[in-house]
């Protein structure tokens, strides 16, 4: 019995170690095979040519590897590989791409380009067309007429609030308060088109006194009476309207009261003759005088300049302002 056991161990034993020697010689083959065949990577070397990485415009690259057999772009945006030496592509979205060139089917270099937003270009055809008279009275009729080719729809502002007074083509408006106002105007939905246009607003006139007449006793002896000449009361001459001025530091004063919730854009009224959509500049961007109120009211705010222009009747016709904001809600 002890025989038989000490045969069955040496059998075991021999066939573990030439399984293993198999595994050491078919590894060493295969390493010496991929090492005999083995070719180090070139430098992959690809360039590309725009005017400006923008969307729509196009890009040429150029794959200037040497001993090139095979390649493949992948321009990072889920379109068709390319294989050729120097394609053109065009990006549809802006964005961060990337692009890798594989050569040989093993060699990879890649890039990263970062795509803006497409220019816009203004197209004056498309600009709302319209023309309104320099000077109208408080209770007369504005009548005004769109003369924008190709408009269907349209958006007028008359100045005296920041809501759309009229959706009609040729609107009809009456004013209610006088100084200078904005007339604005955006057909087809787009603001970028959209077109402003001034009108001052003369306070209302005064109705006219009738002339005194006066009768004079009739002269004895006669059967005639005789009337003093007409010396009508002569019009009182119409006082031209003037704002109450305001100066930089009692007008920034009040914009840090609005930014404190303690004042709005309605207590700025008298000093813009009632224009609270009168266009400013607010660092370096174009906006309205009553959305920049909007803007800051609640907000903590610092004033580093302030810019006041006045028209001769005190009314301000141009703001610039430069802040920042001190609290960060």
């Amino acid at each position: 019995m002890a025989t038989s056991k000490n045969t069955t161990n040496y059998h075991l034993d021999k066939s573990i170690v030439l399984f293993f020697i198999i595994t050491i010689l078919v590894t060493a083959t295969v390493f010496a095979y991929k090492y005999i065949n083995y070719t180090p990577c070139d430098v992959v070397d690809f360039e590309y040519n725009a005017r400006d990485l923008r969307v729509g415009e196009i890009i040429r690259f150029k794959d200037n590897t040497q001993g090139v057999i095979q390649r493949e772009w992948d321009f990072g945006d889920s379109t068709t590989a390319d294989t050729g030496v120097s394609p053109y592509h065009t990006y549809d979205k802006p964005g961060l791409y990337i692009v890798k060139l594989k050569v040989n089917g093993r060699c990879e270099s890649i890039e990263e380009l970062t795509i803006k937003e497409k220019v816009f270009i203004l197209d004056s055809s498309k600009l709302a067309k319209f023309e309104v008279p320099k000077k109208i009275k408080v209770g007369e009729v504005l009548r005004i007429k769109d003369n924008t080719l190709n408009a269907t729809s349209w958006e007028w502002r008359f100045g005296e609030t920041a809501k759309v007074n009229s959706t009609k083509k040729n609107p009809e408006y009456i004013y209610d308060t006088p100084g200078l106002k904005t007339i604005t105007l955006i057909v087809n939905g787009d603001s970028r088109y959209g077109t402003k246009k001034k009108i001052t607003v003369l306070p209302k006139e005064k109705p006219k006194d009738e002339p005194i007449r006066k009768i004079t006793a009739p002269i004895e002896g006669t059967s005639k009476i005789k009337y003093a000449p007409d010396q009508g009361v002569k019009d009182a001459p119409t006082e031209e309207f003037k704002a109450p001025f305001i100066g930089k530091k009692e007008f920034e004063a009040k914009l840090l009261l609005v930014s404190k919730k303690k004042a709005t854009a309605k207590n700025f009224k008298e000093y813009l003759c009632n224009n609270l959509d009168l266009s400013i500049i607010v660092n370096k961007k174009r906006t309205t005088f009553l959305e920049f109120c909007e803007k800051i009211r609640g907000k903590g705010i610092k004033i580093k300049e302030l810019q006041l222009n006045h028209e001769k009747n005190n009314c301000i016709k141009n703001i610039v302002i430069d802040y920042k904001k001190t609290s960060i809600f």
